[in-house]
């Protein structure tokens, strides 16, 4: 199957999983309100935060194992020990969440009830299984199982959301609940296929544990950072402005999300693609492909700016109609957020890990400082602001620079080897 047609495939599973979120935020915009909106929201926002901050990037570590490992583990070995890792790092972040909550008094989790916070963190060990299997997946050209899993978990999901929310009227619990569910389901129905492909058969591989860690260590603080620049604005209007604020901001943000499926389509593909080449040999396909993925788009973009209202008042209602201007304000970081994922192999591939986190840590300091300083004073515009000064002017020049750099190395490796024949 050409990389086309998996990116195709992929966008297609993520763009479906994507238009049942926008049905569930079609209803629960309406049947919970900007208020209700914004606590699921900011409920959602702190489970994905203890995910990202526990998964320690072990994912993408298995990516740079694969190309620097003498011997490559076999897939019951990494089903194994990422399995097992996956769930002591679970329990680790729920128990530290659990602690937080009982010495702040729930202070740090400010305006949420503990029933739908505890419904939300319930998804912290599905977030961070599905981290790691995506990235297995894709080191085994075997997306096509993510994408059956995310059609069906996601399905049930939707209708377990229309039977809680909608006949039931569990409201945000509910809403939560549904999510959970459809998170579960994936989880499972990517599990058994790959527990099949590794001959029903899984290893605790105690010799890579520390090579994980290690690469993961160096890897996460990037991921760490990546997830603050995107999400601390929401956490910091929740504190600062309040859930209504929080449920305009979120809607436009999760609009510029679904502009994001097909590089984020690309980036399994090319994953793939690298675990079989060294960076050098693959940069050319990739760089040809990135090139089709960023003018797709960039044409998308363009589109969304102008059916922006239209798009926000059918999904949401005209309750939501401050969400379309925010909308269109962030649309040119969606091309700058393209760049940084279909980039990011040839980051972990080369093994210049510690200069992207250096770069990244660098960025999200700066971003989490200014964002401190502007939303109490200028508002969701503050938030907007910061966020377009990293991603549309500072993340695409540091991308832009080192694929000119990626250029040069394989014109230069590609020289060598004509020398030599």
């Amino acid at each position: 199957m050409s990389d086309i047609k998996r990116i195709i495939g992929m966008s297609v599973a993520r763009g479906y999983g994507m238009a049942l979120s926008l049905g569930t935020l079609f209803v629960s915009a309406r049947l919970l309100g900007p208020d209700g909106r914004g606590e699921f929201a900011a409920a959602m926002a702190w489970a994905a935060l203890f995910a990202t901050l526990f998964h320690l990037s072990l994912g993408q570590a298995l990516q740079h194992r694969l190309q620097s490992a003498a011997t490559t583990p076999t897939l019951g070995e990494q089903m194994g020990t990422l399995g097992g890792l996956a769930l002591a790092l679970a329990l680790l972040a729920l128990a530290v969440a659990a602690g937080l909550y009982a010495v702040t008094g729930g202070a740090l989790f400010k305006g949420l009830s503990p029933l739908p916070l505890c419904i939300a963190m319930a998804g912290v060990p599905l977030l961070i299984w599905e981290q790691y299997a995506s990235n297995m997946l894709a080191a085994s050209a075997q997306t096509g199982l993510l994408n059956r899993a995310q059609y069906w978990g996601r399905s049930i999901g939707f209708l377990v959301f229309f039977l809680l929310v909608m006949y039931l009227g569990w409201g945000v619990p509910g809403a939560l609940a549904s999510q959970l569910l459809g998170q579960f389901l994936v989880a499972v129905l990517v599990a058994l296929p790959l527990w099949q492909l590794a001959g029903r058969s899984l290893r605790w591989l105690r010799s890579e544990v520390r090579p994980l860690m290690t690469s993961g260590a160096v890897i996460h603080m990037t991921t760490v950072s990546a997830f603050l620049l995107d999400q601390v604005s929401i956490l910091l209007i929740n504190h600062d402005l309040g859930k209504r604020e929080v449920g305009f901001y979120q809607l436009a943000q999760q609009m510029v999300t679904l502009l994001l499926i097909v590089p984020q389509s690309a980036l399994m593909v090319i994953y793939g693609g690298l675990a079989r080449a060294t960076p050098d040999a693959f940069w050319p396909q990739q760089r040809r492909l990135a090139k089709k993925v960023l003018a797709a788009v960039a044409g998308v973009c363009l589109l969304a700016y102008v059916l922006a209202p239209m798009m926000i008042s059918l999904v949401a209602g005209h309750a939501f109609d401050a969400s379309a201007a925010m909308f269109r304000a962030l649309l040119p970081t969606v091309l700058g957020i393209s760049l940084a994922l279909l980039m990011t192999p040839q980051w972990i591939g080369r093994g210049l890990l510690k200069l992207n986190t250096l770069m990244t840590i660098a960025t999200s300091v700066v971003v989490v400082a200014c964002s401190y300083w502007a939303i109490p004073r200028y508002g969701v515009d503050g938030a907007i602001g910061v966020r377009l000064a990293a991603y549309a002017v500072w993340i695409p020049l540091a991308q832009g620079v080192f694929w000119w750099w990626c250029n040069r190395r394989a014109r230069m490796a590609a020289a060598g080897k004509g020398a030599e024949a």
